[in-house]
């Protein structure tokens, strides 16, 4: 463990690399491109989103749905059957 510290002990006193210093305008630079590379969406493509979304929510509020059951749980993951005070109660 001593031999990582000594290593990332090394990394921190080290000098910086000469690349860093301009690493923040390239970033900003290379999204900015990104941005305006982009299409913007019109009122069209949000419109037809909307629709679809209706239509998937109207859907499936209407398609009628199965019995469901919920399995019962048990707040301390043990079934209460096998709950240690019910084991131990009927000892005595």
């Amino acid at each position: 463990m001593t031999d990582i510290d000594a290593m990332l002990a090394q990394l921190r006193d080290g000098p910086v690399h000469p690349g860093l210093t301009a690493i923040d305008a390239a970033v900003m630079d290379a999204l900015a491109e990104r941005a305006q590379a982009m299409p913007a969406l019109g009122g069209k493509a949000f419109g037809m989103a909307a629709v679809m979304a209706l239509v998937a929510g109207i859907a499936g509020s209407a398609l009628p749905g199965g019995e469901v059951r919920a399995a019962p749980i048990s707040p301390l993951g043990a079934p209460p059957m096998l709950a240690p005070s019910t084991l131990l109660g009927g000892a005595g």
